[in-house]
């Protein structure tokens, strides 16, 4: 599949209403056109999209007329059933999803998942750009990843990775592994349907390491290892560790620094041409709620992004990371 100009056009929201979402008028508290508004996680309820729809629902009724907010998890697939079932819901706006749109729709959408389609979704919104860290439990014995993957290499099936099939962290390490040389049958894949239950099973020893989401992982910083960051720069602040190109250099390779997950506010592109002015009030709402100070202090405290980006920076990230993933994803 193609990305194309057209498509990228499309998924930029390049009409009237997303390129002056600047403008939009703001009606505090207006009320919304429906009795509720339900947010769809496609993954386990505890996961980084799953707490971030939980501050939307708690913040976002009250720019909305107090018009109830709630978070329906529907796991399965990396996040193909949740999207699917997202595609069939009434397009007028009572239904919106909460999702890390790179890399798991771009995943689902490339290995053709439940005939979904890349123009079918209008992103609002990306609200929490993460990067990748490759942690192992504090009981594993591994300082470095020079001494895990020589493990890796030498004793095939004794190290496990936890992963969430197709996602970024997953493609990282086959890629990894594939530029090493080392068959990614050496390794025992366990696999998870989101990163609560992955969080989990690192934190629990249940899995050698792991390549996860780093700004969704503090809750486990104690009793994991970080090895690496996937990162052109180091975080020492949050995960003191090399960058993964510095950690792999004693080992004369260098890899992708693939962006990890991109968690956006999504509605369906149908909703956006056919009820433009629920879309509106939709959009108004949220970013009167992103610039409140209380929600502000709350995501601080939980450590939840709260960014800005709109409809056009938003498609241009996905862009580049549609990119990456069209070129690497058959290596799984």
């Amino acid at each position: 599949m193609q990305f194309s100009r057209r498509t990228f056009l499309k998924i930029a929201g390049a009409t009237p209403i997303a390129a002056g979402l600047g403008a939009l008028p703001v009606h505090a508290s207006e009320a919304y056109p429906h009795s509720k508004l339900t947010l769809l996680v496609p993954f386990d309820a505890g996961g980084s999209a799953d707490r971030l729809a939980r501050a939307i629902a708690q913040f976002l009724p009250s720019e909305l007329g107090e018009t109830p907010v709630t978070v329906v998890n529907r796991s399965g697939g990396s996040g193909a059933l949740g999207f699917t079932w997202f595609s069939r819901q009434k397009d007028d706006g009572s239904v919106a999803m909460v999702a890390p749109i790179n890399p798991y729709l771009i995943s689902a959408v490339l290995r053709g998942q439940g005939n979904l389609k890349w123009d079918d979704f209008h992103h609002i919104n990306g609200q929490w750009q993460d990067y990748y860290v490759v942690l192992v439990n504090k009981a594993q014995p591994y300082e470095t990843m020079e001494s895990l993957l020589k493990d890796i290499r030498e004793n095939p099936g004794k190290v496990s990775c936890a992963v969430i099939p197709g996602d970024g962290g997953h493609l990282s390490a086959v890629i990894m592994l594939d530029r090493l040389g080392i068959p990614k049958e050496n390794v025992n894949w366990i696999t998870y349907d989101g990163g609560g239950p992955m969080r989990t099973a690192i934190a629990g020893d249940q899995a050698t390491m792991t390549f996860i989401s780093a700004l969704g992982s503090n809750v486990i910083a104690d009793q994991v290892r970080p090895l690496a960051v996937y990162r052109d720069e180091r975080d020492d602040a949050r995960w003191p560790a090399p960058t993964i190109n510095e950690a792999l250099k004693p080992l004369n390779v260098e890899v992708p620094v693939l962006a990890a997950d991109l968690r956006c506010l999504s509605v369906q592109k149908t909703f956006v041409e056919r009820h433009p002015d629920v879309y509106e009030q939709l959009v108004a709402a949220y970013r009167r709620m992103l610039e409140r100070q209380d929600f502000r202090d709350f995501i601080a405290k939980g450590e939840i992004g709260g960014d800005w980006m709109g409809p056009e920076a938003t498609a241009a990230s996905l862009k580049k990371s549609y990119e990456i993933f069209e070129q690497y994803l058959p290596q799984l």
